[in-house]
């Protein structure tokens, strides 16, 4: 299948992420880099990575012995009753050093490592599946921002064809030629233009509001935005999307990951049904002086022990049951989760041949409402055509320009909503999955 993939525009983003910070042009490959890099749920979700990846230590597990030091000093007087008898003060001082050892315990330390490892594999995925939602989120409002400022041309278009009518209607009324009420006509039609372009205006500077929002504030009110709205032409075969989402979605991975670690810990709840071996060194030395005699000593000391739980109970029957059950509540997400995505394949892919064939309709209708528009301004001039008509004809040329450009628009997030949901978004562009932005 071919494939038409943003990975090409993401490779490029993550190399000249820095370049659109020196240029007033911002390319989307551009909008990408930063975002990548400076959005801050994604540096939230990097510094909650690297938690699960610092905690994931065979030390965390318990396969390493633990050494502990320590003293103790206590001091004394005593004072006899009686005659004759000498009050006298006693001083102990004992420092101390333990290392203590599980030799074995169930193999819980094997079990807890595989459990860590799968757990920062969850995080990473977490973290994929955050850095394809933010992706998408900045490739919705990219367009989003081209889309609402090539309205802002479309409407600065009509204005200015009304006001250049009012100004003839207002110049024909002084030499007497039309009538007041046509110069009024002709000047509401102005006016009301004339507000839908600041409206206009002011949607486009709330989409590119929210899209400096999502690159961190980076001074995205500045930027002249470099590209338009593609046209795609990709075709696909449903069955291969099938088969790709299955494999590839990142949900349903990360799921995998998931049940494994179910798993795991279902295995770590069976450890407590093994015997336990631990062994212990240490040595303490000990001063001691009362009543002016000093005595010291050294103590040495190796232990050894050996457990085994006959019953406490029913907790390790419970523990191991809950841990069965949790897999079983994961395998059961899991099929709900293919059955989700084969739906959303489904759906989504309708709505990118609906979109594809909704463009078709709307560049054939745009052509045909420039022509009509040429036709009726020919003969507006002419004198033949009506000013309520050509005004009809004015306002279908606009909103034919308009909705092919929200076609457009649809049709690119349809195309990378299919690709989210394929699992393609970030597959083929090396490290991103991973970025490491400035914390």
């Amino acid at each position: 299948m071919k494939r038409y993939l943003w990975s090409v525009v993401l490779l490029a983003g993550l190399a000249v992420g820095a370049r659109a910070q020196q240029s007033d042009a911002l390319t989307l490959a551009d909008a990408i880099g930063i975002g990548l890099e400076y959005n801050y749920g994604i540096r939230v979700g990097v510094l909650q990575t690297q938690t699960a990846e610092i905690n994931n230590t065979w030390g965390a597990a318990g396969l390493y012995p633990s050494v502990a030091v320590g003293a103790s000093a206590n001091w004394s007087r005593t004072y006899p009753q009686g005659d004759g008898r000498d009050d006298f003060s006693t001083t102990v001082v004992q420092p101390s050093a333990d290392v203590s050892w599980v030799l074995f315990g169930g193999f819980r330390v094997w079990r807890t490592k595989s459990k860590l490892d799968l757990t920062q594999q969850q995080a990473e995925g977490s973290q994929t599946v955050l850095v394809e939602n933010t992706l998408r989120s900045i490739i919705a409002a990219y367009y989003q921002a081209v889309l609402e400022e090539e309205k802002v041309s479309i409407s600065r278009e009509l204005m200015d064809a009304s006001y250049d009518r009012y100004q003839r209607e207002e110049r024909a009324s002084e030499l007497g030629v039309v009538r007041n009420l046509e110069l009024f006509q002709s000047k509401n039609v102005w006016l009301q233009d004339r507000a839908d372009f600041l409206s206009q205006q002011n949607r486009s500077e709330e989409a590119r509001r929210q899209l400096g929002y999502l690159l961190a504030g980076k001074d995205g009110w500045t930027w002249r935005l470099a590209d338009t709205i593609p046209m795609i032409e990709e075709h696909f075969d449903l069955a291969e999307l099938h088969r790709i989402a299955q494999e590839d979605n990142t949900s349903i991975r990360n799921q995998y990951v998931a049940i494994r670690l179910r798993e795991e810990e279902t295995r770590l709840a069976r450890s407590d049904y093994y015997p336990s071996l631990s062994v212990g060194a240490g040595a303490s030395y000990g001063y001691n002086r009362a009543s002016g005699i000093s005595t010291r000593q050294i103590q040495p000391y190796i232990s050894a022990k050996l457990s085994f739980t006959l019953f406490n109970g029913s907790v390790r029957r419970r523990a191991v049951r809950i841990a069965e059950i949790n897999r079983q509540a994961e395998e059961l997400s899991l099929d709900d989760m293919r059955l989700t995505v084969n739906y959303d394949v489904d759906r989504q892919h309708s709505a990118y041949l609906l979109c594809r064939e909704l463009v078709d309709l709307r560049e054939e209708q745009l052509a045909t409402s420039r022509l009509s528009l040429r036709i009726a301004e020919q003969q507006f001039r002419d004198g033949t055509l009506s000013q309520f008509d050509f005004r009809d004809v004015q306002i279908a040329y606009f909103n034919a320009a308009v909705n092919l450009l929200s076609a457009r628009y649809d049709l690119v997030m349809a195309h990378v909503d299919l690709l989210q949901t394929l699992g393609l978004l970030l597959r083929e562009v090396p490290g991103s999955g991973g970025v490491a932005p400035k914390p």
